[in-house]
């Protein structure tokens, strides 16, 4: 069942607004040939999350998935990759795991390679389709 855009877009901005209250740094891209909407935060460092209406592409894995009315697994094991998904009405949770995932990088990575490696990201050509928006 395809999602109204406007709700779709209304819980994109909604997180966009909590991450960027966090401190998150957010790239935004709309697909092309889907009724999807990417969002990378902190450059790839902390995954990506996609909100969408349908089943992912098999060659795209997302760690944050949040689909309307989602009513499965909250966290899959995809080859080793775990991902996590949410409806909209759980947009506080994904928020919370996404700053758990933070947290865990830079206590694995250090705060100072955190930033190194944004930074390093932030240049990079897939970020070219993306657009910032925090």
């Amino acid at each position: 069942m395809p999602i109204d855009r406007k709700k779709q877009i209304k819980v994109a901005n909604k997180v966009i607004k909590e991450l960027k209250h966090k401190g998150f740094q957010i790239n935004q891209y709309y697909a092309k040939t889907t009724r999807s909407i990417y969002l990378k935060i902190d450059y790839g460092l902390c995954g990506g999350i996609r909100i969408s209406d349908h089943k992912g592409k098999e060659k795209y894995r997302y760690k944050f998935n949040l689909l309307e009315q989602y009513n499965g697994p909250k966290q899959i094991n995809d080859s080793g990759y775990i991902r996590m998904f949410y409806d909209y009405n759980n947009t506080e949770k994904l928020i919370s795991d996404i700053e758990n995932e933070k947290k865990l990088k830079i206590y694995k990575y250090g705060l100072y390679n955190y930033r190194n490696c944004m930074k390093k990201n932030s240049k990079d050509n897939l970020y070219k389709k993306f657009r910032k928006v925090a």
